[in-house]
């Protein structure tokens, strides 16, 4: 089987105190194995909704959610989440921050010290094992979440506006950092962003969303070869694309 997610009409409707609010509206989807997919939208486009119920914190009012074959009915540990708020314990150090998941899975001691050491040293923060997140830059705490989300060895690393609350400089090089243990650990990758750049850059596809109701305008695969320019003609084109895209969206709902 090489794909690893699929989705099937899944449709999410929230209860509101002047009625019903649709979300999300029938969205179908395949995600091949190993796969990274970036998504974009309109704020209040479903996109993050979209990602909390893949990871099992919520659940779609219609529809299904597959994962390797199975139904995606809660949380669980094949499925990492990283979220734009660092949200690491500011009471555990780095070490305990990473571990934290293998501790919930009750894997031993030393097995857990080793796996953590082994992903804390992936996301380049070996020496900062005992170092509390209020002592960390806000690259470094995203790598700390980073790291904690792989250590349950997922197959579904699920991403939320990871990079939105860091500066541009450190946003290009944790966008190659991803890229980076990325490729080293196959993982399969689904990427939400605000930022046309980022997907450009990071992406094998793009997934375009109308604003709310959310749903699939374009699904569009990125040809551009790796390592990426990300000043070069091609991603300039796909990113102008892109906006034209989200562009006449927005301008049919302003005319609505």
């Amino acid at each position: 089987m090489n794909h690893t997610l699929r989705l099937r009409n899944v449709t999410k409707i929230f209860e509101a105190e002047n009625g019903q609010r649709e979300a999300l509206d029938a969205i179908n989807l395949v995600v091949k194995l190993a796969e990274f997919l970036c998504i974009v939208g309109p704020s209040g486009c479903g996109k993050t909704t979209l990602l909390r119920m893949i990871a099992g914190l919520d659940y779609p009012t219609s529809g299904e959610i597959i994962l390797d074959g199975k139904q995606v009915t809660g949380p669980s540990p094949d499925r990492g989440m990283v979220f734009q708020e660092f949200s690491l314990f500011p009471w555990k150090t780095v070490l305990k921050n990473v571990e934290f998941g293998l501790e919930i899975l009750e894997v031993p001691e030393k097995g857990r010290r080793r796996i953590a050491e082994e992903y804390i040293e992936l996301v380049g923060l070996q020496g900062f094992e005992h170092s509390y997140p209020y002592e960390l830059s806000g690259g470094m705490k995203q790598r700390v979440a980073i790291a904690r989300a792989l250590a349950t060895n997922p197959s579904l690393l699920l991403m939320d506006e990871p990079f939105g609350s860091v500066d541009a400089q450190t946003r290009n090089v944790l966008q190659e950092e991803l890229l980076e243990i990325w490729a080293r650990t196959k993982k399969t990758i689904l990427f939400v962003t605000h930022s046309v750049d980022e997907a450009v850059y990071l992406g094998d596809r793009i997934l375009v969303m109308s604003p709310r109701p959310g749903r699939i305008i374009e699904c569009m695969r990125v040809t551009l070869p790796r390592p990426r320019k990300r000043t070069s003609r091609e991603a300039n084109e796909l990113r102008e694309r892109l906006l034209m895209l989200l562009g006449s969206e927005d301008r049919k709902i302003h005319k609505g």
